[in-house]
């Protein structure tokens, strides 16, 4: 739960601005595409630094890793709060960045290796309740907060309750050093080429994926606003559905993935195209489909990362930290880049065409998976070796 805990406070902070566009335009004087672009800025920072940080504490205890990134989360959000200009959020939401690919790297391989084999979806799903619970709950009530008495107030209650967190992470937490028998390079056990493609597989489908729901979602507020309205309690109302609906989502990956995670992973990456068609079709004309597609983007696409993400650790069960890590990179690629195209449809005009690019994606992604059989496996590749980088007495 403190694993899930951490997750919830990574994703509010992350998605904070989608929820404030208005708010934090106003206050600093830019554009709602330019606080788009702060997602952008925040994904690319991931995507440069984890690969590098990982390579650095790879021998680290890995609670040692976890608290340290949830602290830095803390202190960059209230450098945020205390923003004075644009540049300044910048470089707050550059100094979560900096963490946040390592905390993800790091939380799914230690989540996935404290259950039997064949379990992974289902414990990769407990720490997606975080996540799940940041919509439901941390992204809402942010918007409210911000709504009410400033988006200041709102990114230093994040940070408050992220140092609460990494407390908790401390004591709850046991030290879990990593396994030290492969410290030569040339003794440590290597992807098979079959791995390998597995890989790349799922790094294409994620790409797909996360490139259609980031240059829609970013801009979920105003896609709301065309179809139902501009009022505050609207807007967090309907990322209150998005989130209850999530959970949902969450729950379902955990009882079902395990057991057909091809099949369910191309379930919901259809029906994330679906919500988006809906979106794109016929909310804009007629309001009440807006929350009709809502309800099954929140409960689809919460859904996608858990599938992905276990299916990088079935394929590749060796050297899972660094796997991991790649299909984070990826992962934050996508959002910034999703970002960055939303944010230039959005300022010159193409609101309305938003959501049909997150189908075309999305049916790209779908594709991929359709013909990728071999990268999701019913059940994980087998290893001769324990991952070099699972944390000792946990390899599965």
């Amino acid at each position: 739960m403190t694993l899930a805990g951490a997750a919830f406070a990574y994703v509010t902070a992350e998605m904070l601005p989608v929820g404030l566009l208005s708010e934090i335009s106003t206050d600093l004087d830019v554009t709602e595409g330019r606080v788009g672009l702060l997602l952008t800025f925040y994904a690319y920072g991931v995507a440069a630094l984890t690969l590098p940080l990982i390579g650095a504490v790879k021998t680290w205890p890995r609670r040692r890793v976890v608290v340290l990134t949830v602290a830095t989360l803390a202190v960059s959000q209230l450098v945020a709060a205390c923003a004075v200009n644009y540049p300044m959020l910048v470089i707050g939401r550059l100094l979560c960045a900096a963490t946040h690919g390592v905390f993800w790297a790091v939380v799914a391989p230690v989540a996935a290796t404290l259950v039997p084999r064949g379990q992974q979806g289902k414990a990769i799903a407990m720490v997606y309740a975080g996540t799940s619970l940041a919509f439901v709950l941390g992204g809402p009530l942010s918007s409210a907060i911000g709504q009410s008495w400033g988006w200041r107030t709102a990114s230093a209650a994040i940070g408050v309750v992220a140092v609460i967190i990494a407390f908790s992470l401390h004591r709850a937490l046991p030290e879990m050093p990593v396994d030290q028998r492969h410290r030569n390079k040339r003794d440590k056990p290597k992807p098979t080429p079959e791995m390998r493609r597995a890989l790349a597989v799922i790094c294409a489908a994620t790409l797909f994926a996360a490139l259609g729901q980031f240059a829609s979602y970013t801009f979920f507020t105003l896609l709301v606003e065309e179809s139902l309205g501009s009022s505050g309690g609207i807007r967090t109302a309907m990322l209150l559905v998005y989130g209850a609906a999530g959970a949902v989502g969450v729950w379902v990956a955990g009882k079902y993935y395990d057991r057909r995670p091809r099949l369910f992973t191309l379930i919901s990456i259809a029906t994330v195209a679906g919500a988006l068609a809906i979106f794109w079709l016929l909310a804009p004309s007629m309001g009440a489909f807006a929350v009709v597609a809502t309800i099954l983007w929140g409960a689809a696409f919460t859904t996608v990362p858990i599938c992905l993400q276990s299916s990088v650790l079935r394929a590749v069960p060796i050297g899972t930290d660094r796997a991991s890590a790649i299909y984070v990179v990826v992962f934050q690629i996508a959002i910034a880049t999703g970002a960055l195209l939303g944010a230039a449809v959005v300022d010159s005009g193409g609101l309305s065409h938003l959501a049909g690019i997150g189908v075309a994606l999305m049916i790209g992604s779908l594709v991929i998976v359709g013909f990728g059989r071999r990268a999701f496996p019913q059940e994980p590749e087998r290893s001769t070796h324990s991952p070099t980088d699972a944390p000792a007495g946990l390899a599965s």
